[in-house]
């Protein structure tokens, strides 16, 4: 198919009905089709037009990874716009820099940045069906912008037009489509996409390639090595797409795991036997995860090697944003280890004087935005990578001409290679290599390790030439490394080193446990042997505090007391499986609930408990899902409610009940086998007849519960939850725990405050049998929660439950 500019591209994608994007903020998954993407980027192009964006003016996005970062991508593309993407996690003063360097007419904003005027992509209207404005394109205009950098310097903008962006994926298009008729099979192809959209290779792999194979991409709000295990299993994710960091981070996790995996098997065994031999990691990321894309820095060879003796592809290729981004590319099934595969269709390499890589393509920039001169010379970019060429046209990379080191024996040394052999040592947790004539070593190191001991042992592994002649102790948190490709400051160390300055720690790894911490003590006094026990969190509260935190969940359920939080000094474990409840959600399932609730279930609970319900016109006109946000009085509390509820309301509830009053059904070994029958009979009855779902309070699982109530609510479900997480003694409420604010601003939907009055009369928790008598179900007004102050969102919710039935509370 003849691509004239990347409009040709988006047209293609509008006859696909298939999935193509899904977002996980954490608590909902978001699914976007084809057609809805390619409607909403329509009405974004329409929307800017109206806004005075004409053809040629600069767009900034500013952004986490997210559906909505992808229509704006193609919406801006429709109106003639050229798009500036800016790293989400770059500071304010860059992206400020840049916008007055472009003369941007717009921002385009993230939920997770702040501090400048702009739109919010997550405001987006799906539902809008503008037609987009005309516009033609040709393969010479200007399509964005990339800065690539601006931390020290002024930045720098990379211009990419349609045909250098279309000079990459159209020799793409035609090899995978050789192959598009043997993958049918394992459709679809589901791509978990980690790198920043910012980064080119990120917008490769999650809005060119995902269509070639009408694919799936994933984004995800967590990047912890849990979070991301999980999505792949869950989501049954076909190809991860990262840094080379993120593989280490999971080579570690999977390491502590299963400590199989750091021997390796023996030289020439069979990949079948390998794949057996590894069988409890295939298991851990799903059977349908099978290759690994690894771009934005190089990959270390014994990384490689690791996940490639597991059985995974790992694939991996060489470029730069000058090259929008890909020079070569590892081939899935001919990859060869150690090298970055061959050029892709249209582009030429070789090795210039010094070993230099040199690149000619039409996907070679014409320049720097704001320069006249040339990119190139002769015809060739010179990238300033050293590398060489094998026998069958395939690339290895070995270092940057401004980091090799040349010793005054005038022997180049590579800091990778020594690094390399700094990072096997026990003890380092990151070290960079600099120097103009020697090795001089920086290294982070893990308390009491000797650093003497750690240059001996490197050395032995180095040949003379590499070895390490001089070291600094970096003194604080991690080396400082890109945000998005988290490749190493080198001149930034390099200027710490010559001026002996102590640097002080990063944002990102400063440590601010004790004073997070603080926030949940109630002002008790806490220290580093203070429990979790003793800091008495709900579960609203655990989940709450891990995400501040960013501790993983079964690290959390690990650390014994404040220090070990501190420290994150906490074993990797498995997390429990645990499978929530969805049989309940059957259509036969559903009618037998129905049915009961009907003819007996509510009616043997209207002799006891004589509801009066207030309020229901409150739930006209909404469709729902919604939370309902009662107080929480008695065992009785869902019959009651669901008694008040008209029936269109009472077949979608799903109320929350505490794990913990189930635990000989979840922990039979703990218990009697009287006691485990029983509380496995009062489970199922409860999730039968009532749709009830376990929430953790003391014990791993919070997180995912809170997940599954996501899930819930996107297939339109209303959780009933209660957020004081106790009943009432006398009558009386206690305050309401942020968790339903969270709840609340991260799924997006409305919250119903409910009030419960005389159901603790009635069915005390102390009493053994119910006293029969009158109560008050109360339904408020909905409330629209969002914003991060979920503990000031809680206190909304507390606020409209205690002023329903302010009059009256003794009136049942």
């Amino acid at each position: 198919m003849k691509r004239d500019s990347l409009l040709d591209f988006f047209d293609s994608m509008a006859l696909s009905e298939a999935d193509f994007l899904v977002y996980d903020d954490g608590f909902r998954a978001y699914t976007r089709t084809y057609q809805q993407a390619v409607t909403a980027a329509r009405a974004f192009a329409s929307r800017l037009r109206t806004a005075g964006v004409a053809p040629g003016d600069r767009v900034l996005i500013w952004s986490e990874n997210r559906p909505e970062w992808v229509v704006a991508f193609w919406g801006g593309l429709l109106a003639g716009a050229v798009l500036v993407p800016i790293d989400y996690r770059a500071s304010l003063d860059f992206l400020v820099r840049v916008r007055a360097k472009v003369a941007a007419r717009i921002v385009l904003l993230g939920d997770e940045v702040s501090g400048v005027d702009g739109w919010k992509l997550s405001s987006l209207d799906w539902q809008d069906h503008s037609p987009a404005p005309e516009r033609a394109a040709t393969r010479d205009d200007l399509a964005e912008i990339i800065f690539t950098s601006g931390a020290t310097a002024e930045p720098k903008g990379v211009l990419i037009t349609h045909r250098n962006i279309l000079a990459n994926i159209v020799p793409v298009e035609r090899e995978v489509m050789k192959y598009r008729r043997w993958a049918r099979p394992f459709l679809p192809i589901r791509f978990l996409n980690l790198l920043p959209m910012s980064h080119m290779f990120g917008q490769v792999l999650a809005t060119f390639i995902p269509p070639m194979l009408d694919g799936i991409c994933v984004f995800v709000r967590g990047y912890n090595p849990e979070e991301i295990i999980r999505q792949v299993h869950a989501r049954r994710i076909s190809v991860l797409v990262s840094v080379p960091k993120m593989l280490e981070i999971l080579k570690d996790y999977v390491e502590r795991l299963y400590p199989e995996t750091k021997v390796p098997p023996p030289p020439g065994q069979h990949w079948l036997r390998r794949w057996w031999r590894y069988r409890r990691v295939h298991s851990l990321f799903g059977w349908k995860f099978w290759a690994l894309i690894v771009g934005a820095a190089p990959l270390p060879p014994d990384l490689e090697e690791f996940w490639g003796r597991l059985g995974f592809v790992v694939i991996q290729g060489y470029g730069l944003t000058e090259t929008a981004p890909i020079v070569t590319l590892n081939h899935p099934f001919h990859a060869r280890k150690g090298t970055v595969g061959t050029p892709i269709g249209g582009v030429e390499v070789k090795i210039g004087d010094g070993g230099e890589v040199l690149v000619r393509g039409e996907n070679v920039t014409r320049g720097y935005y704001g320069e006249d001169a040339s990119i190139s010379t002769d015809g060739w970019l010179h990238t300033g990578d050293i590398g060489e060429l094998d026998a069958e046209g395939r690339l290895l990379i070995r270092g940057r001409i401004k980091e090799m080191i040349v010793t005054p024996e005038g022997l180049n040394v590579f800091p990778e290679d020594v690094e390399r052999a700094l990072n096997h040592q026990t003890g380092v947790l990151d070290s960079a290599v600099v120097g103009r004539d020697r090795v001089h070593a920086v290294l982070a190191l893990a308390p009491g390790v000797d650093a003497a001991e750690v240059v001996k042992r490197a050395n032995a592994e180095l040949e003379d030439h590499q070895r390490v002649r001089a070291i600094s102790i970096w003194p604080s948190g991690d080396l400082p490394r890109t945000e998005g490709t988290r490749k190493l400051k080198r001149v930034e160390i390099q200027r710490w080193v010559e001026s002996g300055a102590v640097p002080a720690p990063s944002k990102s790894t400063e440590n601010t446990t004790l004073g997070i911490l603080r926030k949940y003590a109630g002002g008790r006094t806490i220290g580093a042997s203070t429990t979790l026990e003793e800091l008495g969190l709900s579960s609203l509260e655990r989940v709450e505090l891990m995400m501040e935190l960013g501790v993983p969940e079964a690290a959390f359920t690990a650390a014994r007391n404040v220090a070990d939080l501190e420290r994150h000094d906490v074993v990797a474990a498995k997390p429990e499986a645990f499978d929530f409840p969805r049989w309940n959600r059957s259509a036969w399932i559903r009618w037998i609930r129905n049915v009961s609730l009907a003819t007996w279930i509510l009616p043997i609970g209207r002799i006891f408990a004589w509801v009066k319900a207030e309020g229901l016109e409150n739930l006209e006109g909404i469709e729902g899902p919604v939370i309902f946000a009662p107080n929480h009085q008695s065992h009785l509390d869902v019959p009651a409610i669901l008694m008040a509820l008209p029936y269109s309301w009472r077949r979608r509830v799903a109320p929350a009940m505490s794990k913990e009053f189930f635990d000989a059904h979840f922990h039979p070994e703990r218990y009697s086998l009287w006691k485990w029958f029983t509380s496995s009979l009062n489970y199922y009855l409860s999730t039968l007849f009532f749709n009830a779902f376990p929430l953790p309070q003391r014990e791993a699982g919070a997180i995912d519960a809170l997940r599954y109530t996501g899930e819930l609510a996107g297939d339109g479900w209303c959780p009933l939850i209660f957020p004081e997480g106790k009943r009432t003694e006398h009558g009386e409420l206690f305050p309401f725990q942020a968790g339903v604010g969270m709840m609340a601003s991260r799924l997006g939907i409305p919250v119903i405050p409910v009030r419960l009055v005389g159901l603790n009369q009635i069915l005390h928790h102390s009493h053994r049998m119910a006293r029969p008598g009158r109560a008050r179900v109360i339904f408020g007004k909905p409330l629209k929660l969002e914003g991060d102050d979920f503990r000031g969102l809680a206190q909304q919710v507390e606020k409209a439950v205690r002023e329903l039935a302010a009059s009256g509370e003794t009136g049942a």
